[in-house]
Formats: C-alpha cells, sequence, structure tokens
C-alpha cells in the first residue's frame, strides 16, 4: 500500500516531469532552470558522454529546440518511485519532429533521478533509452 506521504511525493514528481516537458516541448528551454539541481547530469543514450551541471543541460534543451520543431511529443506508461528524498521517473515517450526539411521520429524510455533538497524536488540525472522499433512491435503486442 502506499502512504499519503509517498503519494503526494509523487504527485510533485509527476507534475515536475509535466513542467520539464512542457518548457522545452513548447520552446521555452530556460525554465528548466528552476526544475533542474546545480549539479544536474545529462547522460548520452548508450552512456557515452553527456553534460554535468545545470546550465550545461539547460543549454543542451535549448540547442535541440533550436534546430528542431516538434511536432508530436507523446508520454504513457509513466512509473515513479520514491525513497525518502530520491525518486526515479521513467516513461515511454513517442516524438516527431523536424529539422530542416528532414522529418524524424524517436521513441524510447526517458529515465530521471530526483532528489529532494530543503523540501524540493530537482531533477540530478536523465538519460533516454531508445527503442528498437521491433522491441516495440514485442512490447506493444498481446501474444507472449
Amino acid at each position: 500500500m502506499v502512504s499519503d506521504s509517498n503519494q503526494k511525493d509523487q504527485e510533485e514528481i509527476r507534475q515536475l516531469l509535466k513542467n520539464i516537458n512542457e518548457a522545452w516541448v513548447q520552446g521555452h528551454p530556460e525554465r528548466l532552470r528552476k526544475y533542474f539541481h546545480e549539479d544536474m547530469v545529462i547522460a548520452r543514450p548508450g552512456f557515452r558522454g553527456g553534460g554535468r551541471g545545470k546550465e550545461v543541460c539547460v543549454e543542451s534543451y535549448g540547442d535541440f529546440i533550436s534546430h528542431a520543431t516538434v511536432r508530436k511529443f507523446q508520454e504513457s506508461n509513466q512509473q515513479i518511485d520514491v525513497w525518502t528524498d530520491t525518486a526515479v521517473a521513467s516513461y515511454r515517450f513517442e516524438m516527431q519532429y523536424q529539422i530542416g526539411e528532414e522529418e524524424h521520429r524517436d521513441s524510447g524510455v526517458d529515465l530521471f533521478v530526483f532528489a529532494r533538497q530543503k523540501g524540493t524536488w530537482r531533477a540530478v540525472w536523465r538519460t533516454i533509452i531508445p527503442l528498437p522499433e521491433e522491441k516495440q512491435e514485442m512490447e506493444t503486442s498481446r501474444c507472449c
């Protein structure tokens, strides 16, 4: 059974994720500063490099949105687990966007780690786990 405080924490994280995604999808990556920890880390898919520090992470969102026009961003299968002052949140995403004349489609799992300091939740770590198309089909299949 989930405690009332755990439910409250999960709802705060859910709202934080919504705010993060609305900020960058709507073209306002500067709003992310209030949601990211000073030592925020974004690990690139495959954990090959990434960025460290709030400003570097905000800039990475800004770089993407300055080149891309997001046509669709959809989340599903959100999962949030909380342990005292640490939380892990993930969700599946599908995204369509345009860069120049090229249309792109991406999907995968967005994975965040949050920490609560002085009563406020902040994102401290994030990565994206791309899903190959054949794996996506298996996950949505009703069979086996």
